[in-house]
């Protein structure tokens, strides 16, 4: 009969099981270490790849903004429309891309229109930082719709544009009650209003434009609404269609 020693039997099962579990412990942390890199690697390309399509979408916006100033708007307006297809959320660009619309040949009011709405997404009034620009761009957007009233006179979409233009008139004020544009065309907009979107449905021929009139109607915009509503019928439909410039 042969004797089995138990203990060195259950010795050499442990050192057996023991270097078991260290030889799959290594693989283990080969295995965590390999996918710890691999994901870093893949973060880092995100990253390179987010980077690298910034840096274009701005390359697209400067070059836009070079030529916006050299009164080339029509390739301004394809720049910043490459800039948007990178980055549709892109503020500067969509603004931009209002203007350059705004004061192309064409002059694509309802393009330009959707494009500062774009822009005033997500905007907060108030904040003091973005108050101003804010201001900016519903005048700007004013100018396009009163732009959609005048070309849509014979529908009922004309007095639709003409009452959004005067409350983004109304609101650029409130923002910059110093902005003295959105204040006349505010009040042009109120005066066609009551006359059905048509200046000939008055008996009023004169037409007297001087500095000194608008003041005048200026003047009375702080007072009465009434009276500069009356000052504007002298004015006809000379909307004061300046366009605010954003600096960048």
């Amino acid at each position: 009969m042969i004797l089995i020693n138990n203990k060195k039997i259950k010795c050499r099962f442990s050192k057996f099981f023991s270097e078991k579990n260290k030889l799959f412990s290594k693989k283990n942390f080969v295995k965590r270490r390999l996918f710890s890199v691999i994901s870093k690697c893949i973060v880092l390309l995100i990253l390179i790849a987010v980077v690298s399509s910034c840096d274009k979408t701005r390359s697209y916006a400067r070059k836009g903004n070079h030529k916006y100033n050299k009164k080339n708007y029509t390739e301004a307006a394809a720049d910043y429309k490459q800039a948007l297809k990178n980055d549709s959320t892109f503020s500067a660009a969509n603004y931009n891309m209002g203007n350059a619309l705004m004061q192309d040949n064409g002059k694509d009011y309802a393009s330009a229109v959707n494009y500062y709405n774009k822009y005033l997404e997500n905007k907060n009034p108030k904040n003091p930082k973005e108050a101003k620009n804010i201001s900016k761009a519903l005048y700007n957007r004013g100018n396009a719709l009163f732009g959609l009233s005048q070309t849509n006179k014979e529908s009922e979409d004309g007095m639709k544009y003409l009452s959004q233009a005067a409350q983004d008139y109304k609101n650029a004020m409130l923002l910059n009650p110093n902005d003295s544009n959105a204040k006349y065309n505010y009040a042009l907009c109120m005066w066609l209003m009551k006359n059905n979107n048509n200046p000939d449905n008055n008996n009023d021929n004169q037409n007297n434009n001087s500095n000194s009139e608008i003041n005048q109607m200026l003047n009375a915009m702080k007072n009465n609404e009434k009276q500069t509503i009356s000052r504007v019928k002298k004015q006809k439909e000379n909307v004061h269609n300046k366009q605010n410039e954003k600096d960048w």
